[in-house]
């Protein structure tokens, strides 16, 4: 057992490889020199071939030069070393440098003493020997064993066909079978590849069907290709070329780990992107600069009610709403052409007649050299469900929205009363007046004028009940929304006198502070006015609520900025904490005893309809600022 450890330690496998290859004597000395340095135990090795001429032992292989022998050189001789092997193939350092050789002289000039001479053949008709110095700790007992090893693997080598000329150059890795998939040879690059494992279990690298493999190869006298193997976490690719004449095949792999998991997760992106878009709900669609339909996904069924084959060569424009296709199809060339993305809403007919609402993101695919737009690739959904949900949403609002109205005005109604009665009183004085004159006017002139004058009163405030009817009535409108450029200051205005008497009776004054020419705002003109009149109320109550039976102001202004215009509604009041402004907004929050909480949140919710905004500030004086902005009205 203890033999055999010591052989296994000796890495024989290449120089076995290049003894195959028949090459020069100073080749495979060198290759076994070098393989026997591979054993731990050798500390040296040197191999000799017997010269018939000089009758001595001259060294072949590249290692360190030994020192010459004792004596005349001219008179050197090594027969008797010569003479000895014939009887024994081994003997130790001690025995032969007792011998009357030249070879003893140059052991004993070198200090060689620990080792023995084996007698080992490389080359058939050239004797020679295997010097060998092993550690002063190691045996000796192994060295015969590793003599006879070495003889039969000569003779193996020497029996067996001689090995593919290009292996040892391969940097693949590489290995000869015969026609049993039975390992002859391999190269340094495969025994890279197997690392610290042996040669034997060259096996565990092969694919597992690699007998059939190599028997097909042969049978066939075709090469397989691409053949895939796994080593652990590694991936190999093997090749089998057939070699009919010799009976034996080689095997060439490479490691294609990154390439194979590269090649995986490129055909799993390849299925998904398959699988998204076969079964996706939205449509992507690819079309040219112009429109048309170049392909299409599977749910252009089920979204228009055309498969993709039918829409190819199918215009974009063809499918549009009449009031949208000029405007859309203009808007996205140019902003496609400008920008290289454009997002849009139009309606498109549904191949039953139907019209559907879409959004569409589109893309640009422009030219590498020139940055023309070559294609554009879509992808659209059906919005018609939150279409309609938002107008139902706009509808159940305005509804929410006039129902208020009708609330404000009951709260409102003293002050209207007075304002529509003030002018019938005076229609009705005016009335009796011109009655008196009328009896006595006879051919007075200064009667018939002041009955003249007596019937314009009665016109001038019988107009004015009338304005306020007319007011009332279009405060209470019923009906769709309807958008256009208003000046702000007039309906701010108009929000002012509903409730003036409000003020009054509060001893609030609302100081208006609105500029002159200020630009058009787009919005509803009943809803802004709402809102308006909700924000003049609330400022209102705050100034009661801090001055009771006191005078006090609400303040109107108005600026433009970024594009917008803002109105404020500053009041005197007690102002708000701060965990009450972040409430201020939410549907049935209120502090009023008898509040709903719905009139800011609703308030909000118009103006953000309109496309502005509602937000709440402290007031510089320690009350609260109401500012609403409004995007400025539009030229058409």
């Amino acid at each position: 057992m203890k033999n055999d450890a010591h052989l296994s330690a000796v890495p024989l496998q290449s120089w076995l490889r290049i003894q195959r290859e028949a090459p020069p004597l100073g080749a495979r000395a060198e290759a076994l020199r070098q393989a026997l340095l591979g054993c731990p135990q050798v500390r040296q090795a040197w191999y000799l071939a017997w010269q018939p001429a000089s009758r001595t032992y001259a060294q072949e292989d590249d290692g360190p030069r030994l020192p010459p022998g004792m004596g005349d050189p001219l008179e050197a001789s090594d027969e008797a070393l010569f003479a000895a092997f014939g009887e024994q193939a081994s003997l130790t350092f001690d025995a032969l440098r007792r011998l009357p050789c030249w070879l003893a002289g140059r052991l004993r000039r070198a200090a060689l003493h620990h080792g023995q001479a084996l007698a080992l053949q490389l080359q058939p008709g050239q004797p020679g020997v295997l010097l060998l110095q092993v550690d002063d700790a190691a045996g000796l007992e192994w060295l015969p064993w590793l003599r006879e090893l070495l003889v039969q693997m000569v003779e193996l080598a020497s029996g067996l066909a001689r090995s593919a000329p290009l292996l040892s150059a391969d940097p693949q890795p590489a290995l000869l079978l015969d026609a049993e998939a039975r390992l002859l040879e391999s190269n340094a690059a495969l025994q890279g590849l197997l690392g610290e494992r042996a040669l034997t279990q060259v096996s565990e690298l092969l694919p597992v069907n690699h007998l059939p493999l190599v028997r097909a190869c042969l049978e066939q006298s075709r090469a397989v290709e691409s053949v895939e193997a796994q080593d652990g976490e590694r991936i190999l690719i093997w090749s089998f070329i057939p070699d009919v004449a010799e009976r034996r095949v080689l095997a060439r792999c490479r490691e294609a780990t990154q390439e194979i998991r590269e090649q995986r997760e490129a055909a799993r992106a390849r299925r998904l992107y398959r699988l998204i878009t076969e079964n996706t709900t939205d449509l992507i669609s690819r079309h040219t600069p112009d429109g048309v339909f170049l392909d299409a996904t599977p749910a252009s069924w089920t979204l228009l009610g055309y498969w993709p084959e039918e829409l190819r060569g199918m215009a974009v424009d063809g499918l549009l709403h009449p009031q949208d296709q000029l405007q859309q199809a203009k808007q996205a060339r140019e902003a496609l052409e400008q920008d290289g993305y454009h997002t849009m809403s139009y309606r498109i007919r549904h191949r039953d007649g139907h019209y559907l609402w879409f959004e569409t993101a589109s893309r640009a695919i422009r030219e590498t050299y020139t940055g023309a737009v070559v294609e554009v690739v879509s992808v659209s959904r059906d919005i018609t469900a939150r279409i309609q949900a938002e107008e139902n949403k706009r509808r159940l609002e305005d509804e929410l929205a006039h129902t208020t109205r009708l609330i404000t005005l009951g709260e409102l109604a003293s002050g209207i009363a007075h304002e529509i009665n003030q002018p019938l009183a005076a229609v009705v004085n005016y009335a009796s007046a011109s009655q008196r004159y009328l009896q006595g006017v006879g051919g007075d002139p200064v009667g018939v004028d002041k009955v003249g004058q007596g019937l314009a009163r009665i016109t001038e405030h019988a107009n004015h009940a009338s304005a306020v009817i007319k007011r009332l009535r279009a405060f209470l409108r019923k009906g769709q929304r309807r958008m256009q450029a208003l000046d702000l200051a007039e309906v701010a205005r108009e929000a002012v006198r509903l409730c003036n008497w409000e003020a009054g009776a509060a001893q609030v004054a609302v100081s208006d502070g609105l500029p002159d020419n200020l630009p058009l705002v787009f919005a509803d003109r009943v809803l802004l006015e709402q809102v308006l009149l909700n924000l003049l109320r609330n400022a209102i109550d705050a100034n009661r609520e801090r001055h009771p039976g006191a005078p006090s102001q609400v303040r109107l202004e108005a600026s433009e900025a970024d594009g917008s215009l803002a109105i404020r509604v500053i009041d005197q009041g007690p102002g708000v904490s701060d965990e009450q402004m972040g409430k201020l907004f939410t549907p049935f929050y209120t502090s009023k005893a008898d509040g709903l909480g719905l009139g800011l949140s609703m308030s909000r919710s118009i103006i953000e309809g309109f496309g502005g905004s509602l937000e709440a500030f402290p007031a510089e004086a320690g009350g609260l600022c109401l500012e609403c902005r409004l995007p400025l009205g539009r030229e058409d």
